[in-house]
């Protein structure tokens, strides 16, 4: 019967029709408290007796696995609140590198964040650029019926573009509210 028809329909991942609100969370001390650099490699070398090995550190996927530790960020609330919310696309935009989507996930799952869309900087370019390009592509996949768009975000100056983008572009004049969460603590790097 018809109930039956439904069924498929509740749920995240399957939110039919018509999408009115845009949920982009940045990942790294957004949805989850990740360690930064300088924290991430004392805590290594607290746990393994030897210091950080590699040169760099946000491209690495060691620094997103243990002996290292994460918790839930200042978003997950959030995130958690507006799960169920109906016609509402929710999306994680990281400025890490496509190769580390297995970490990422693992540690969103291990959260239970469950997102239609996660994606990662395979572009080259610098991480507000590639956001934007993506915000703007979600934005013109979600159609006219969009609403609302809220972003949160934990670096100060992107916090600061994004919203300067919404309240400029052309575009996206038919979105009615547009949001943008700069969570605390948040980074100025």
């Amino acid at each position: 019967g018809k109930w039956g028809r439904m069924e498929g329909r509740v749920g995240v991942m399957t939110t039919p029709g018509v999408i009115e609100e845009l949920h982009v969370y940045d990942f790294d001390g957004t949805l989850v408290d990740t360690p930064v650099p300088e924290r991430g490699m004392a805590e290594f070398e607290e746990a393994t007796g030897t210091p950080w090995p590699h040169r760099g550190w946000w491209g690495r996927a060691e620094s997103l696995q243990k002996p290292l530790t994460w918790k839930p960020g200042p978003a997950l609330g959030d995130y958690r609140a507006l799960s169920a919310l109906p016609r509402c696309r929710r999306v994680m935009l990281t400025g890490r590198r496509h190769w580390l989507a297995p970490q990422v996930t693992d540690i969103l799952n291990e959260f239970d964040v469950v997102v239609d869309e996660k994606i990662f900087n395979a572009t080259g370019k610098d991480t507000l650029t590639y956001k934007a390009n993506e915000i703007r592509r979600m934005i013109r996949e979600a159609g006219p019926g969009l609403r609302r768009v809220r972003i949160w975000e934990d670096r100060v100056r992107h916090a600061a573009w994004f919203e300067e983008f919404g309240e400029t572009t052309p575009e996206f004049a038919h979105i009615e509210r547009w949001d943008v969460v700069l969570v605390e603590p948040s980074n100025d790097f």
